[in-house]
């Protein structure tokens, strides 16, 4: 194509101005909002900016799940350390199911490595005892800190799912609280 393009196409740098006064610049202009709301206005001091949503390889797992083969026959340990956040989530219900998998008739979830056990935690638990491929299986959860068992005990799930060594002071299912 040869030539200078059509009328009101953006080349970028410039633009005239509708008026048909001065140019002005298209740094900074909304293309495809009208109206003021996305207009500069002199003295207007930009706010906000680039939010960034992506993680490098590093942050993109707070967490660590590493799969160990555990002292009875088709037993997997599935070693879980770190924040199981709302970020979490999904990852950590995949990693836990590739544990699943690996097991034979048994899949213990040790939590003794995790820092925060959010929502996320709790729902890849439920989700991954309740999964199609647990049937014929049995999940057993390992957790020794009350920052796992005070999340299970808050939703009642100690006394749906099958979990070990609790720390001291933890409501064991059916037990009467100390006090």
């Amino acid at each position: 194509m040869s030539g200078p393009p059509p009328s009101g196409y953006r080349t970028g740098g410039t633009v005239p101005d509708p008026v048909g006064q001065r140019p002005r610049s298209t740094a900074g202009t909304r293309r495809g909002h009208g109206g003021e709301h996305g207009a500069r206005r002199p003295g207007r001091v930009a706010r906000g900016g680039l939010i960034n949503t992506v993680r490098s390889a590093a942050e993109a797992a707070p967490f660590t799940v590493t799969l160990t083969d555990g002292p009875a026959e088709g037993q997997v340990v599935a070693h879980v350390a770190g924040e199981l956040d709302a970020a979490a989530g999904p990852l950590l219900q995949q990693s836990l199911l590739d544990a699943l998998r690996r097991a034979g008739r048994l899949l213990t979830i040790e939590l003794s490595g995790v820092t925060f056990f959010g929502s996320a935690g709790v729902t890849a638990l439920v989700w991954v005892s309740q999964h199609p491929e647990a049937a014929g299986k049995h999940v057993r959860v390992v957790a020794t800190s009350r920052i796992v068992t005070g999340p299970l005990e808050l939703t009642g799930l100690l006394e749906r799912l099958d979990v070990e060594g609790m720390p001291e002071g933890s409501a064991r299912p059916g037990s009467t609280p100390p006090g």
